[in-house]
């Protein structure tokens, strides 16, 4: 059996990408996402609670996301958490866990349009599917066969 490794966050971005290339030249993008979580403590109290996810693109993909991964831009990013170990210079241990993302989804209204005053949807962007910016213009309704019969239905 395979090992499980996947998650989606939700949440807004805490400030813009930041392109950078790895020594062979691949390029990668890094930005946090913020989730906030809130509950009644016991006295009946809103109790806030803002999580912060580290998160890297890696390849083509980054090169076409990185300028839309701006300042308060609500999404939802899915991808597989990833642990960095190592040692500072006094020999203590670290660990950071981060989001490799493969699948990002903008919010309806949070992604920004080429052209000002244009409204668009809430496009989707993921390593298999580049879409560029103009195709990701206006909203998206998939496509439609008006002859089929009610029998054609499963359920």
């Amino acid at each position: 059996m395979g090992n499980i490794n996947s998650v989606i966050i939700e949440g807004n971005v805490v400030k813009n990408a930041e392109l950078s290339r790895w020594p062979n030249g691949t390029p990668y993008c890094k930005f946090t996402i913020a989730h906030n979580k809130s509950y009644k403590d016991k006295d009946g109290n809103w109790i806030d609670i803002g999580n912060f996810f580290d998160c890297k693109i890696n390849g083509n993909f980054a090169e076409s996301m990185f300028k839309y991964l701006l300042k308060g831009k609500h999404l939802t990013v899915e991808g597989e958490l990833t642990q960095n170990r190592w040692k500072d210079e006094a020999g203590n241990s670290h660990s950071i866990i981060g989001i490799n993302v493969s699948k990002v989804s903008f919010a309806p209204g949070s992604f920004q349009p080429k052209e000002e005053g244009q409204q668009c949807g809430a496009p989707s962007f993921n390593q298999n599917n580049q879409q560029n910016y103009e195709q990701a213009q206006g909203e998206y309704y998939p496509p439609t066969d008006e002859n089929f019969s009610d029998s054609e239905i499963p359920f």
